[in-house]
């Protein structure tokens, strides 16, 4: 059985594509539906393992509720994900250990039209998002065909632009806390001004070629002390239902995220960090995937369509999940 999931590895919680436009932390951390289509359960057979997402989101809006949304902005953005996961074959408490790292890079081109004077201010760059650490992934083999994973993984402060970089600190909600230190362009930061802490928990069920996958994550911002704002506890989810016919693979994918507190702010005014209002971002996504395994390696493109954003930018996206086997890297120190 776990031979026909080779090429489709372990539940990576990467980063979520842009968050809420006019809350201080851009990006959420795990990347909108990134992992459907993987056995969220399960690690793959012992071995490294390259896995590169190229992840499209091509029109992106802001909504302030679930109704209505701000034509006046919009958001493209390509985020590329290259990850290395090592499925090392050891046990650890009863479990299948794994551990991975990804450093994502991003493209963002940020249009926001001023019904005042009638001009669209525009930006493009290319940066860095914060390094993503996982030290353990551990995997047990239930009965009647279940496996469970759990995880930690770790957001570095390291990207290449965040809202330190811009005139966040002036105006935490509008149109200036996106602007560049001159004021020359507008533009949508490459990562995080703060650290990021996600709990992950995986459910498969894997039986006669069928994968049904969810994955639950709990993701902890801490303070971006440059700003003095700190972005609200979120709870994401992906979901799987797919069936491996011979090399191809067909299903159906869906997330959500859900932000549980609302953002923090320290005006300076003594009182402390205070809570935001309007800043508890919500996004529900679904769509089809079909992969396809090329043995060794497989290609996956996963589609959503939106169903609902509240707080939030939000619209389509697509994925292409490209997954390379490496080998044993023990067998290549033995060599």
């Amino acid at each position: 059985m776990r031979k026909i999931f080779i090429a489709i590895c372990v539940c990576l919680m990467v980063f979520l594509a842009v968050g809420s436009a006019f809350a201080e932390e851009l990006w959420d951390y795990h990347l909108r539906g990134v992992d459907e289509g993987l056995v969220a359960g399960a690690l793959p057979p012992p071995g490294l393992y390259f896995v590169n997402n190229m992840y499209f989101v091509p029109n992106f809006k802001h909504y302030n509720n679930a109704a209505e949304s701000d034509s006046n902005f919009k958001l493209s953005s390509y985020v590329d994900v290259p990850i290395l996961e090592w499925a090392t074959g050891y046990q650890f408490l009863g479990a299948s250990y794994g551990a991975a790292i990804a450093q994502p890079f991003d493209f963002t081109d940020l249009r926001v039209y001023n019904p005042d004077t009638g001009n669209t201010i525009t930006g493009e760059q290319w940066g860095a998002y914060n390094t993503i650490l996982v030290p353990f992934i551990l995997s047990w083999d239930l009965p009647c065909y279940f496996h469970v994973s759990t995880s930690m993984s770790f957001g570095m402060n390291d990207g290449t632009t965040s809202p330190g970089d811009s005139y966040a600190s002036i105006s935490k909600i509008g149109l200036y806390g996106l602007e560049s230190k001159d004021r020359r362009n507008i533009y949508a930061w490459s990562s995080n001004d703060s650290y990021q802490f996600t709990p992950t928990v995986g459910v498969s069920w894997l039986y006669a070629n069928w994968n049904i996958s969810a994955e639950f994550m709990y993701t902890v911002y801490t303070k971006d002390h440059d700003t003095n704002y700190q972005n609200g506890d979120e709870f994401q989810a992906d979901y799987t239902i797919s069936y491996n016919y011979g090399k191809w693979t067909f299903g159906l994918g869906a997330e959500q995220q859900n932000q549980l507190y609302n953002d923090k702010f320290n005006a300076g005014d003594g009182l402390g960090y205070r809570k935001q209002p309007g800043t508890m971002a919500a996004n529900y996504t679904m769509g089809p995937l079909i992969g396809y395994n090329f043995g060794p390696c497989s290609l996956m493109a996963v589609y959503n369509w939106p169903l609902e954003t509240k707080n939030d930018v939000g619209g389509e996206w697509f994925n292409l999940r490209l997954v390379i086997p490496l080998g044993d890297p023990c067998s290549w120190v033995k060599s």
